[in-house]
Formats: C-alpha cells, sequence, structure tokens
C-alpha cells in the first residue's frame, strides 16, 4: 500500500524575484522645465503584483545630453501613475527645501552638444495590492539656471558624433 502526499508549493525566501517587466523604448524626448514633468508616456513600465505584500523594484536608464548653463541642476525621479495622477515613490527622505531626487546632475564646464550623460534611477514601491501598477519619471531643472536636457539622443543634429540611446525600464517584483 502506497501512501498519498499532497504537493505543496516551495515556499519563496524573501528577496526572490518573481516576476520581471523590461520595457525598451527608442522615444527621443527634451524638455526645458522647472517643475518635475514627464517627458514621454513611453517612459513607462507596468506591473500586476502577484502578491500584495510584496515590494516592487524599479530601474531606469537612459542616456542623452544636456546644455544650458554652468551650474545648473537637473533632477529626475521615479513616480507612480497608478492613480491617474503622479505620485512620488523616490527613496529619498524630505529634507527642509531639497528636492527628493533619485537622480541629479549638471552639465561639466565647456559641456557641449555631444557630451553625453548616463542617467539611472532605483528606487522601490510598496503597493500593498495586486492590481497593476504604473511607474515612470519625471524631471525638472532648478530655477535659477537654464537649459534642456534630452532623452535617448544627444541635442546635436545627426552627425558621425552624436549618438541615439534606448531608454530602458524595469519592474521587479520581489518577495518581502
Amino acid at each position: 500500500m502506497l501512501a498519498s502526499k499532497a504537493a505543496t508549493a516551495p515556499k519563496l525566501g524573501a528577496g526572490t524575484v518573481i516576476q520581471t517587466v523590461v520595457v525598451k523604448t527608442d522615444t527621443a524626448a527634451g524638455l526645458n522645465t522647472t517643475s518635475f514633468t514627464e517627458a514621454s508616456t513611453d517612459y513607462r513600465v507596468s506591473i500586476t503584483p502577484i502578491n500584495a505584500a510584496n515590494r516592487i523594484f524599479i530601474t531606469m536608464t537612459t542616456a542623452g545630453t544636456m546644455n544650458g548653463a554652468n551650474n545648473t541642476v537637473f533632477m529626475a525621479r521615479i513616480q507612480k501613475f497608478t492613480s491617474g495622477s503622479a505620485a512620488d515613490i523616490t527613496s529619498s527622505a524630505v529634507d527642509g527645501n531639497r528636492n527628493k531626487a533619485d537622480y541629479v546632475a549638471r552639465p561639466n564646464n565647456g559641456q557641449d552638444a555631444n557630451d553625453v550623460y548616463h542617467m539611472i534611477l532605483h528606487g522601490y514601491d510598496e503597493p500593498a495590492s495586486t492590481s497593476q501598477q504604473t511607474y515612470g519619471f519625471t524631471y525638472r531643472r532648478e530655477s535659477g539656471g537654464d537649459g534642456t536636457i534630452f532623452f535617448g539622443h544627444s541635442e546635436d543634429s545627426d552627425v558621425s558624433y552624436s549618438s541615439r540611446t534606448a531608454t530602458i525600464l524595469t519592474a521587479q517584483e520581489v518577495v518581502v
């Protein structure tokens, strides 16, 4: 006589990635704004959590150029667009008048139209939901300077030293 055993799913340990969604876009955009603004809705990634207790890790990477006055600060932060409007999920804490940001840079002295920056944003969200979650990023420059940031391309014309890069957004659901 054989004994029967019920099959049980293995318990996933904390830190286990249970799903990954990657969006790659070749959309090029540019912004010159002093308030946090989304450059393109193409720069979004959506994920539907399997378990409401899990955490969503977000990574966004792009490259391009910044033009503007020397010492003008450019900033970006991860945003959640699930409820129809942008909500901060940046991992940075509020500190006085400082802006919460996941990326900060400024053009170098002597910067020109083909000097490339590489922007990487990392953050996480604890949505406490199994509904679809949508993430992207917003950008601004400081109000005391001037200039434009270009995402996915250099600002100069189509010449041999100009560049074009993809923007890649990744969302991973991780067991907490």
